[in-house]
């Protein structure tokens, strides 16, 4: 008799979490950050890959520092973060990368700044296995599922599909969630004909992908993607590595931006060096706890910023003595 039950992606992300604590030594960071308060992360709802990232980052920086140096704070995405990092009530955030590129061009010398890059979120449709969707708009007036309203995959959504010459909610049955678990559901379910998600290792897709249905993939087409990318300058050609989900066996060619984690400008650059290098010095363990942060690196950083007039002055000086930006 098998006793056995699945792992939900959440839990096989904990289980490589804490493989990956069991063998990082501390950090520095932990004496030249003594007596200051835990630094708040704004993350997104419980199910997203943004709440599965700020997971992996507080435990892994925290392990490695022996003390709490990061909290995550669940949001309801960028748009709550963005607000949060206003306010002051939060300290970094994850932001989804359009909403990130449309900031950092339109805030002055006291606005936000990349502290570090996340991972690329190349945009795309995951239809059940047996549909007969083919193309973006062969889904046009049937229920799609967008994911939560102020999040920046819906933003993401309006600017794939309005460069289409597309409208989500006039062009198609659009269903939001409150919550970016209950996203696959409505799939699974029979209640939506799709799901618009991103990236690899999104949770979504991976229980979409692997329901007894399985599932298929659809990106705009190769003549679509210069169309896209005509209208909306801030989005970049990208592509899905075939295998990145059970079910894609070809390379999908797509469109998207790169996430990052900003902070605000005036944040104190000592913190922000030592948390850069923290992340630095931590990327093979945030590697092995969260697949997808295995492109959370320094070079990528520097590579990722759309200025370096854009990094936070504490990241621009550990890339200038690692050797990636000019001194």
């Amino acid at each position: 008799m098998n006793l056995l039950l699945p792992i939900t992606p959440a839990q096989a992300a904990r289980r490589r979490l804490l493989r990956a604590l069991a063998v990082t030594p501390a950090l520095g960071i932990a004496s030249a950050w003594a007596g200051d308060a835990p630094l708040r992360l704004g993350t997104s709802t419980p199910g997203g890959r943004f709440a599965l990232y700020g997971q992996a980052l507080e435990g892994v920086l925290n392990a490695r520092a022996g003390r709490t140096l990061l909290t995550a704070v669940g949001t309801k995405g960028t748009n709550e973060n963005l607000q949060g990092l206003a306010s002051g009530e939060l300290d970094i955030a994850l932001i989804q990368g359009t909403s990130a590129n449309q900031v950092l061009q339109t805030q002055g010398d006291a606005g936000l700044r990349v502290l570090y890059a996340m991972y690329p979120s190349p945009g795309m449709l995951a239809v059940p296995g047996d549909s007969t969707a083919r193309r973006l708009e062969d889904l046009k007036g049937q229920p799609v599922v967008f994911g939560v309203p102020a999040s920046g995959l819906v933003l993401l959504a309006r600017q794939v599909f309005g460069g289409l010459g597309l409208d989500i909610d006039r062009d198609f049955r659009a269903l939001y969630v409150e919550q970016a678990a209950q996203s696959p559901q409505r799939v699974l379910d029979g209640e939506a004909a799709g799901l618009w998600g991103a990236g690899v290792g999104w949770p979504g897709f991976t229980r979409l992908a692997e329901a007894p249905r399985g599932a298929s993939f659809i990106g705009p087409s190769p003549a679509q993607i210069p169309q896209i990318l005509q209208a909306q300058p801030f989005l970049k050609a990208m592509e899905v590595p075939a295998g990145a989900y059970a079910g894609l066996e070809h390379a999908l060619p797509t469109v998207g931006s790169w996430n990052v984690m900003l902070t605000k400008a005036t944040f104190s650059e000592e913190r922000a060096y030592q948390l850069a290098r923290a992340l630095h010095e931590a990327a093979a363990a945030l590697a092995a706890a969260l697949p997808q942060a295995a492109m959370s690196t320094a070079r990528l950083t520097a590579q990722a910023t759309p200025s370096p007039a854009l990094l936070h002055s504490g990241t621009a000086r550990l890339l200038r003595e690692l050797g990636l930006l000019p001194g």
